[in-house]
């Protein structure tokens, strides 16, 4: 019987996973796919989300960006600057299986499953009858962790379909230009869409995308293209990918008993421009207080390491108000909203803040 399974190698579960095998707990960390594996996400690392790391991943950053590109409806744009990185570029596939290496080399044993059949758990621990190679096993710990994404199994099977978790979709392409790395990191709002339109820049190529602030927004190849057309002067696109987004607009679903749910499993991605590696990262810091907090008091009560994360859950779920809030003005008057945005004294001050790691309710204090 192991301490602890975490379902999930993402940030969320590898964090966990790596905290809690520096602190001697037995974990068993499991996932559908072997490392490195390709990943649907931008790659997008934000100063807030780089301090959370518990292992440095510098050597992973491909790029820094300093300066952000906003374009406003009507094509007028402003520049967002700092002196400190706004933004640090990594590739996904690499941050992964590098995190997942650490997280083993801390005392997780990792291990590839099919899929997980049932779930159960009891006043003593929890059971996950598992899918491998066509075979059926059972691994049982005293907690369990749910850091699988968006589509989170776990949480469908302590929840059913009493889950708020509501799915914002994301489409993303890899486009070959000349020059990539001159193209500025860039906002796009200027779209007829309640979302935005993304440009990352990598080394030989750029990194585009739309986002939808809608659960049913309009996704497709051919809006890609189009993009690419206007934009960088092509259509050709590359490992395209669709993927959701989870959030739950501050209502996140936690866990019940003594299973606990992180990072989008928990539905904690902001809904203001989908940002979600902060949050799974936060979540799997504090889960894993939570379970070595409840281990190390040998609780009975099988909600002591739950009732001990919603705690301290608390800065997070007021930064997802603030965000809700931000995504309902900003898609609702955007014309008006970037307008106001645009003014050097307001988004110079967020600028600062932002790249000093600071979190929005942070940012918002001294107004």
């Amino acid at each position: 019987m192991y301490d602890v399974i975490i379902t999930g190698a993402g940030p969320a579960g590898t964090t966990a996973g790596y905290l809690l095998g520096r602190a001697g707990l037995s974990v068993l960390l499991l996932d559908r796919k072997n490392f490195p594996r390709k990943k649907a996400c931008a790659g997008g690392i934000t100063p807030k989300a780089m301090v959370l790391f518990p292992f440095d991943i510098s050597c992973l950053v491909r790029r820094t960006c300093r300066e952000v590109k906003i374009i406003r409806p009507g094509n007028a744009s402003f520049i967002v600057k700092a002196k400190d990185p706004l933004c640090y570029i990594t590739k996904r596939m690499d941050l992964d299986a590098y995190s997942l290496e650490k997280a083993v080399q801390a005392g997780c044993r990792f291990r590839k499953i099919d899929r997980i059949v049932r779930l159960d758990q009891d006043d003593h621990g929890v059971s996950l009858t598992l899918s491998c190679d066509g075979k059926t096993d059972i691994v049982r710990a005293g907690h369990l962790i749910g850091a699988d994404g968006a589509n989170s199994k776990v949480r469908r099977l302590i929840s059913g379909q009493r889950s708020c978790i509501i799915k914002l979709p994301a489409l993303e392409a890899d486009v070959p230009v000349k020059n990539a790395g001159l193209h500025p990191m860039t906002f796009d709002f200027s779209r007829d869409i309640q979302g935005y339109y993304w440009i990352f820049p990598r080394k030989t190529h750029v990194n585009i995308g739309i986002f939808s602030a809608l659960p049913n927004g309009t996704m497709n190849r051919d809006l890609l293209k189009n993009y690419a057309r206007d934009r960088l002067k092509t259509d050709i696109l590359t490992d395209v990918k669709g993927y959701p987004i989870a959030t739950s607009y501050d209502r996140a679903h936690l866990g019940t008993g003594r299973v606990l749910l992180t990072g989008d499993a928990a539905g904690l991605a902001e809904p203001l421009l989908g940002e979600g590696i902060y949050s799974a990262l936060k979540s799997g810091i504090l889960s894993a207080r939570a379970v070595e907090y409840a281990v190390g008091r040998k609780a009975s009560a099988p909600s002591d390491a739950l009732g001990w994360y919603r705690q301290s859950l608390g800065d997070l779920h007021l930064d997802l108000r603030l965000y809700r809030c931000c995504a309902s003005v900003l898609y609702r008057f955007p014309k008006w909203s970037l307008a106001v945005g645009s003014c050097n004294i307001l988004h110079n001050c967020f600028s600062r803040g932002y790249s000093k790691g600071k979190t929005l309710h942070e940012i918002l204090m001294p107004f």
